[in-house]
């Protein structure tokens, strides 16, 4: 039995990742015209996993929220991105192609306001990094929810404000700096794109815009807050079934002349493994249990129910997990032998071996 990926990657790679470093696939662009720019490794933590991609947030050096408010705007600004309809909305922080509308046109990316503002939020560790965001009065409303906001307007030197018109426009003020998407003709992005306001932004005296502070008690909070990076895993959902939220990875990549990021191999710092007989497996596949040489009984979670699919009472197996808080988590699971006269259920046969991996 065996789903693993196809791909090998190289030396070097699995070198820099941990023992316990899966290879994804191929390029989900081979064939296309996208070529390779460029290499590399990041490290982080899982924040959001979808069908065909997962991001990660990269640890940053612990700051005050309202100077990583500040930074998140620095880089949106540095990055000149043009208004697109829709753009920023699939998944936080992250600029995209958008939705028909003003300024798109199926292959520039860009945000569009509440997709920037959601960014520098984001930036800060008040949004959840690479989750999907919601239109500008989706947004207070989250906010509210979270008790991150009041109405009215901040006050004192260090003060943060939102500024809503609801299904129309959303832009902010950082410390007496307004941010947010332009129209182009006066301050912020000549393109109407994300950045710094430098005309005053005098939405914002008007009664149409309604006025949101994030409460003293946020501003005052310290974050680690670094950036969110998104990776293809290209095109096969099986490749990421072993992939939990929470859990910290060390992704190794290929970035293409498009701005995807593909996933070549991901690693798991501080991976452990153990062997023994399998006990049980639970019907939906969420978990199985292993009994080791010493008698010992281990338990283990998956994140997918395809990583003990195929496993038999009986078996003989090797995990490859992490410890998390309260259970260990299964990534690799590699079936060494099976039982004399079994059915083959595991689709190995005694003495063969056979690997399923996240």
């Amino acid at each position: 039995m065996k789903r693993n990926f196809a791909r090998r990657c190289t030396l070097v790679c699995l070198t820099l990742l941990s023992s316990a470093a899966l290879v994804m696939p191929g390029s989900a662009f081979a064939g296309s015209s996208s070529r390779i720019e460029a290499r590399g490794f990041a490290s982080g933590t899982i924040a959001l996993i979808n069908d065909y991609s997962f991001t990660i947030q990269t640890p940053g050096r612990p700051t005050g929220v309202v100077n990583a408010l500040g930074g998140a705007a620095n880089r949106v600004t540095a990055g000149d991105y043009p208004y697109v309809y829709g753009g920023g909305h699939a998944e936080a922080g992250v600029a995209s192609i958008g939705i028909k509308g003003p300024g798109y046109n199926g292959h520039r990316i860009g945000f569009d306001c509440s997709g920037s503002v959601a960014a520098v939020l984001a930036g800060a560790g008040l949004w959840p990094a690479g989750a999907g965001v919601p239109n500008d009065a989706g947004i207070i409303a989250q906010l509210l929810r979270e008790r991150l906001i009041a109405r009215g307007v901040g006050t004192g030197p260090v003060e943060v404000t939102l500024y809503d018109r609801p299904g129309v426009h959303i832009f902010m003020n950082i410390d007496g700096r307004f941010f947010g998407t332009s129209d182009g003709g006066g301050g912020g992005n000549r393109r109407g794109g994300a950045g710094w306001l430098d005309d005053g932004a005098p939405d914002a005296s008007t009664p149409l815009y309604k006025p949101y502070h994030l409460l003293p008690s946020v501003l005052k909070q310290s974050t680690n807050a670094g950036h969110s990076v998104t990776f293809e895993v290209g095109g096969e959902q099986s490749s990421i079934g072993g992939l939990a939220v929470g859990e910290n990875v060390q992704v190794g990549y290929e970035e293409t002349s498009s701005g995807t990021i593909l996933a070549t191999a991901i690693g798991y710092p501080g991976s452990l493994t153990a062997s023994g007989t399998v006990g049980s497996v639970a019907g939906d596949g969420s978990a199985f249990a292993i009994q080791t040489a010493s008698g010992q009984s281990l338990t283990f979670s998956t994140a997918s129910p395809q990583l003990a699919a195929g496993l038999a009472v009986g078996d003989t197996v090797q995990v490859t997990y992490t410890p998390a808080t309260s259970e260990m988590i299964a990534h690799e699971v590699e079936v060494t032998g099976t039982p004399a006269g079994a059915s083959g259920s595991s689709g190995v046969q005694p003495g063969g071996s056979g690997q399923n991996t996240g």
